[in-house]
C-alpha cells in the first residue's frame, strides 16, 4: 500500500495565509487596496538557494540565511556523511530558517535521480538510473521513486530536482544518457508523470528537468555551452510533450538549463538566460504556474561566459524564480545577491517580478502539510510578510 502526503489544495493555503495576516495585521491589512510585500531583502531572498562546502554550517551560509534571507539551500554529497548527520544538517538549517524570520519553513533541495545521481545514499531506498526504471512501466516507477522519496522526506529533504524530463535521441550527447527514460515522447510522457505522482506520494516536491532539453544536444553544459539545432516545429512535438506531461501531473517546479536552441530563441542567448525561451515557452505557451528554478548557475558553460552576479541577473530577468547560486563561496554568492538588488532598486527588474517570484517560491515551500504550519500555529503566528519596501 502507498502512503499517501498530499499537497494541501493551493486555495486552502491562500485562504489561511490572507486569514491570518488578516488576523495579525489588522482589518486594514485584508483591504485588496493595501497589499502588504515583501522587503526587497526578503524577496530577493527567497528567490535564492546557497550552497556551500563540507560537512558543517559555515558562518557563510548562516549569513547568506540570517542577513540575506536566503530561504533555500541546495546540498551536495560533501555535506554530510550518513543519514544521521544529514538530519542534523536539515535540522539545524531549518533551526537558522527560523531564526532568519523566513515567511515559510526553509527549503532544502537535493539532486536525487537514480542511477549515477544519487546525492544520498544511507537512509533512502535505491533507486536505478530512468532507463532502467523505464521497462518497469508507470506503476512501478511511481512505487520505486516513493520509496526513495519517503526517504528523503523522513531526512529533512522537500525537493528532489527530478525527474529528469529530457529525450534522448542524439548518442553524441554527453550529458543526458541513462538519466532519461528514452526517446519517445509517447512513452516517456506517462513515465514523468509517474515519477512525479511518485515523489508526491514520498512527500518531496517535484522538479523536472532540462527545459528546453537537453538530449538532443551534443555536449555538456557542465564544461561547456552545447547547442541543439532543433526547430521550433520539433520541439514541440517532442521535448515539450514529456515537460507537458509533468506539469500536468502537478510539478511543484521545473529546471531551465543553459543550452542554446535558435530554433526557440534565433538570438542565440542561452535558454535560460531568454526570456523566450523561460518566459515565452515554458511560463505562457505550456501554462506552468509553478517555481522556474535555474540549473546551477556555477557549471563550467556558464562560468567561461558570466560571472556568477551577471548570471543571476540574467536568469531573473529571463523570468526564472529560483536561482541556484552553486558556488562555495559565500561571499561570491552574496554578490550575486546584491547585484539582484541593485537591479531592482534601479528599476531594471521590476519590483512586481521579485514579488511573484517569491510569492511562487514562498507557495511551493508551503504547499505540503509536512512542512507547513499547523492550522493552530498559523493562526498564532502568521507569517512573516513585513510591510514596508526596504531600499537598503
Amino acid at each position: 500500500m502507498r502512503l499517501l502526503r498530499r499537497p494541501v489544495r493551493p486555495v486552502l493555503v491562500l485562504l489561511l495565509v490572507i486569514a491570518a495576516l488578516a488576523s495579525a495585521l489588522g482589518p486594514s491589512a485584508a483591504r485588496p487596496d493595501r497589499p502588504a510585500p515583501l522587503t526587497l531583502d526578503m524577496a530577493v531572498g527567497q528567490m535564492m538557494a546557497a550552497s556551500f562546502g563540507g560537512p558543517n554550517i559555515t558562518e557563510g551560509l548562516r549569513h547568506l540565511i540570517i542577513d540575506e534571507k536566503v530561504g533555500t539551500v541546495l546540498i551536495f554529497s560533501d555535506n554530510f556523511t550518513d543519514a544521521a548527520s544529514l538530519l542534523r544538517l536539515t535540522t539545524q538549517l531549518q533551526r537558522l530558517g527560523r531564526d532568519a524570520g523566513l515567511p515559510a519553513p526553509l527549503l532544502v533541495a537535493v539532486d536525487e535521480e537514480g542511477g549515477r545521481v544519487m546525492r544520498v545514499h544511507d537512509g533512502v531506498a535505491a533507486l536505478p538510473s530512468q532507463l532502467e526504471l523505464a521497462a518497469r512501466g508507470p506503476e512501478r516507477v511511481r512505487q520505486a521513486v516513493a520509496d526513495t522519496a519517503s526517504g528523503l522526506h523522513a531526512l529533512g529533504v522537500q525537493l528532489d530536482l527530478a525527474p529528469v524530463a529530457d529525450l534522448r535521441w542524439n548518442p553524441a550527447d554527453a550529458v543526458i544518457g541513462d538519466r532519461s527514460y528514452g526517446s519517445d515522447p509517447g512513452s516517456v510522457g506517462p513515465l514523468v508523470a509517474a515519477a512525479v505522482n511518485g515523489l508526491h506520494d514520498g512527500g518531496v516536491a517535484a522538479s523536472l528537468k532540462h527545459f528546453p532539453g537537453l538530449g538532443g544536444a551534443a555536449g555538456d553544459p557542465h564544461s561547456i555551452m552545447p547547442t541543439d539545432a532543433e526547430s521550433l516545429g520539433r520541439w514541440a512535438a517532442t521535448q515539450a510533450l514529456s515537460f507537458k506531461a509533468g506539469i500536468d501531473a502537478g510539478a511543484d517546479a521545473v529546471m531551465t538549463t543553459a543550452v542554446v536552441v535558435p530554433g526557440l530563441d534565433p538570438s542565440g542567448t542561452p535558454a535560460l538566460f531568454s526570456r523566450v525561451v523561460v518566459t515565452g515557452l515554458l511560463r505562457e505557451r505550456l501554462q506552468f504556474h509553478g517555481v522556474i528554478v535555474t540549473d546551477g548557475l556555477g557549471m563550467g558553460g556558464i562560468t567561461m561566459l558570466y560571472g556568477l552576479p551577471d548570471a543571476t541577473v540574467a536568469a531573473v530577468r529571463a523570468g526564472n524564480d529560483l536561482m541556484l547560486l552553486n558556488s562555495a563561496d559565500a561571499g561570491y554568492e552574496a554578490s550575486a545577491i546584491e547585484a539582484v538588488k541593485q537591479q531592482v532598486r534601479a528599476g531594471a527588474i521590476p519590483m512586481d517580478q521579485v514579488q511573484a517570484s517569491a510569492a511562487r517560491v514562498i507557495a511551493m515551500r508551503a504547499r505540503w502539510p509536512v512542512w507547513a504550519p499547523s492550522l493552530r500555529d498559523m493562526a498564532a503566528a502568521p507569517p512573516t510578510f513585513e510591510l514596508a519596501l526596504s531600499r537598503r
